[in-house]
This record gives structure tokens, C-alpha cells and sequence, in this order.
């Protein structure tokens, strides 16, 4: 067979999903070829993402949210109020072709406009349904409203965030409704080999977001499984208050980042840098790490890293990483985000993809970071509201004059 950048392209998604989780699901799985019909309402300001700033905006004056437009490439648009009984049969009949159906609203929502779970297998035995929402489909959180700061609130994240002593500080992306939607999109995924396997019958995934946060504290319940079980900030070990995992400031005022984990990357940090008598007090003051290890050191950790600190002061940040990096030391400058777009990597892996859109202009992506045989994921701009209109309801033998009732009653 040969190799292919569409390895989802005989597959059929219903995307009923909002604002980030689901959408950025759905996009992953448009991005590996599969065909995403999106449902949006008839009305556009319905869906608060198309109209959220900063706008994306075209020669022609038409504008478009910036999240929405990234995380809705790869997709198509049909326009239908499936909670009016007309819309809800057309949605029907279009899920009954399908193979998935992803949705992201407040358990129950479905239910209420009839449209649950047993509906849908009874409409389509094979699908698979993919709820994406904050705490899942049970548990005494089931109802509660939630946004990414809340999940990671209730997960303990944000507690060890900010220095030592500080308040809480939010991470500057989503993360949970971004590793959210990734589970979900793993979900799809894991039924779909499940199907290819002969296990054909319907399917319900459910994805919380929160649950998807709270499954990556591996190395917290490592150490709680240790015996430790008060958490303060700044005492994980990767928390960026040890030397071997750390941000330093240079001579210029920049910083860089410092990942000596492995005995050996230290070993070279420490040759490098004229300290090899810090080999060993590589984890120093990490209680739990120094009793397990049977380790005695002669300094502190406040210690060494004044010690390393007052180095790094003697050199502007672009030598340091030039030097370490010969040294066979894993650092790395902290770029701000305006350099970030412009790092040789970035560049050289063609990380920006430059998209022609008719009705916004060509368009930088940021593409998927998946290749298949050295070959990148294809990417086509977001489309209009109800773009695929005509496409699509003449594929479900919906004749015109129905179309044109169906659009003076706000149905489509």
C-alpha cells in the first residue's frame, strides 16, 4: 500500500463541539485526513469562538476569530438548528453515514433535545461517540460549569505553579482543554482500530478534561506513593528550584534553561562549567531522592545554585548555550514568543505553513507535528459558516424547495 498523509480519509466525523477541547480534537483527526463536517448554528454569533478577538481579517473585509480560524482548519461547515424537529431529523440522517460523532456539551444537553445516546445507536449501531466535557459523565462534579483554570485548580497544579511562597500563577496556554481534546482524539482513534478488529458495535467515549489533567501526575503520586504527602512549591523535582533542572540568568540579562537529569549530562555540565566537585551533590536537599540513594553532600542546594548562578553571570546567554551545547549539555535559550516563531528549528522543519484562503489571504498555520514518511499533514483553511450547504444536504437527497423552507424557518 502506498504511503499516505490521509490515513483517517475514508473516515466520516460529526463535529458538534465548541470553543477549544472538542474543536482542537476534531482538528487532529481533520489534520489525519479524516472528513470533519462541522454543525454550526444558522445563526453565526451563536458560537461566541467565530467572533472572539484577535480577528483573522481578509482583503474583503470578512473576519473570523484567530483561535477559531486555527483550530477549524481541515473541516467543513453545514449550518443547522438540530434542536428544531426538522434540524434534529437531518442531523439524524447525517449521522446514520457517519462513522463518529464528537459533541462537547453539558451532560444530559442531548438528552434534553432527544438526541442521546441510545438515539444514536438506534440511527447508527456503528458509531462512535465521543462525549468531550469538564468532569465527565458521573461523579458529584458532573453538573458543575468549568473552564481550564478550574480543572487544573481542582488537580493541584495550580498550587505548585509561581515561586515558593507567591501566589498560584495560570499556565499561559489551556493546557487541560488542549490535552483534553487530545485524549478525546485518542479515544476516536483507539474505537476506530477497536472496529477495524471486527468489535463493531456502538461505542461511548467519555472524555473529561479534567480526568485527562488529573492521568499526567504520574511523578507527584510516585512521591506520594514514596511516602511524601505534603507537597510544598518549589520541592518537586522538577519544579526549576534545583541546579540540574533550572532557569539561569546570564551576563546580558537573558536566561536559559538548564536539563542536566541524566547522571551524565551533569557530569558534563559540572566539567564544563570547572566544578567537578559538584558531581556528586547533584541532588542535594531532595530529601526523598538522598535517602533513597543512600547520598551524603557536603553543600546545600541554596549553595550550589549561588554557586552557578554567579558563573553564569560571567557570560552572555547565546556563548553559554554555543559552549554547553558543545559540551554534550542539554540547555536551551528561553526565547520570548517573538523569537520563537524565528528559531532555526522552527524554520528548517517547516513548523509555519503559509496557506492560501480566499477569503482571508494566505495565512500562516502552525501544521501538525506529525509527518507520515518525512511528509507533512496537508492543511486546508477553516471555511465559511454553512460553506458545504448545498454539498451536503443534496448528498442527503434534501430536494431545493425543502433547502429554501428549511432556510426561511432559520432550520439551516
Amino acid at each position: 500500500m502506498a504511503p499516505t498523509t490521509k490515513p483517517l480519509a475514508s473516515i466520516r466525523i460529526i463535529d458538534l463541539t465548541k470553543l477549544l477541547p472538542g474543536p482542537f480534537a476534531t482538528m487532529v483527526l481533520g489534520d489525519l485526513g479524516a472528513e470533519v463536517i462541522k454543525v454550526e448554528h444558522p445563526d453565526p454569533m451563536k458560537d461566541m469562538a467565530r467572533f472572539s478577538p484577535p480577528f483573522v481579517t481578509g482583503e474583503s473585509g470578512a473576519r473570523v476569530g484567530g483561535l477559531y480560524y486555527q483550530i477549524n482548519r481541515n473541516k467543513k461547515s453545514i449550518t443547522l438548528d438540530y434542536t428544531k424537529p426538522e434540524g434534529r431529523e437531518i442531523l439524524l440522517k447525517l449521522v446514520s453515514t457517519a462513522d463518529v460523532l464528537v459533541e462537547s456539551f453539558k451532560p444530559g444537553t442531548l438528552d434534553h433535545w432527544n438526541l442521546g445516546k441510545d438515539v444514536l445507536q438506534s440511527v447508527n449501531p456503528h458509531l462512535v461517540f465521543v462525549s468531550v466535557c469538564g468532569y465527565g459523565h458521573g461523579g458529584p462534579r458532573v453538573n458543575e460549569p468549568g473552564h481550564d483554570m478550574n480543572y487544573l485548580s481542582i488537580a493541584g497544579l495550580l498550587s505548585q505553579s509561581g515561586e515558593p511562597g507567591g501566589p498560584p500563577l495560570p499556565f499561559p496556554i489551556p493546557f487541560a482543554d488542549y490535552i483534553g481534546g487530545l485524549y478525546a482524539a485518542i479515544g476516536v482513534l483507539g474505537a476506530l482500530a477497536g472496529r477495524k478488529r471486527g468489535e463493531g458495535s456502538f461505542v461511548h467515549v467519555d472524555a473529561s478534561i479534567f480526568e485527562s489533567i488529573f492521568s499526567l501526575l504520574h511523578l507527584y503520586n510516585c512521591a506520594r506513593l514514596s511516602g511524601m504527602d505534603d507537597f510544598k512549591k518549589g520541592e518537586e523535582v522538577l519544579s526549576g528550584f534545583y541546579p540540574f533542572y533550572r532557569l539561569f540568568k546570564c551576563k546580558d540579562g537573558k536566561y536559559l534553561s538548564l536539563g542536566a537529569i541524566e547522571q551524565k549530562f551533569w557530569d558534563n555540565f559540572c566539567d564544563a562549567v570547572g566544578h567537578p566537585d559538584l558531581k556528586e551533590s547533584q541532588f542535594a536537599g531532595i530529601a526523598y531522592v538522598e535517602k533513597a540513594l543512600g547520598m551524603k553532600t557536603s553543600m546545600s542546594c541554596s549553595e550550589i545554585n549561588h554557586v552557578l548562578e554567579t558563573i553564569f553571570l560571567e557570560r552572555d546567554r547565546d556563548e553559554w548555550v554555543a559552549f554547553l551545547s558543545s559540551k554534550d549539555v542539554c540547555c536551551a535559550p528561553v526565547h520570548d514568543l517573538a523569537r520563537a516563531w524565528d528559531d532555526p528549528q522552527v524554520r528548517s522543519r517547516r513548523l509555519l505553513v503559509t496557506v492560501d484562503d480566499p477569503l482571508h489571504g494566505p495565512r500562516e498555520h502552525l501544521r501538525s507535528p506529525l509527518m507520515f514518511n518525512d511528509a507533512p499533514l496537508e492543511i486546508e483553511p477553516a471555511p465559511g459558516p454553512g460553506r458545504d450547504n448545498d454539498t451536503m444536504y443534496r448528498a442527503l437527497q434534501i430536494d431545493e424547495e425543502t433547502l429554501k423552507r428549511l432556510k426561511r424557518k432559520r432550520v439551516i
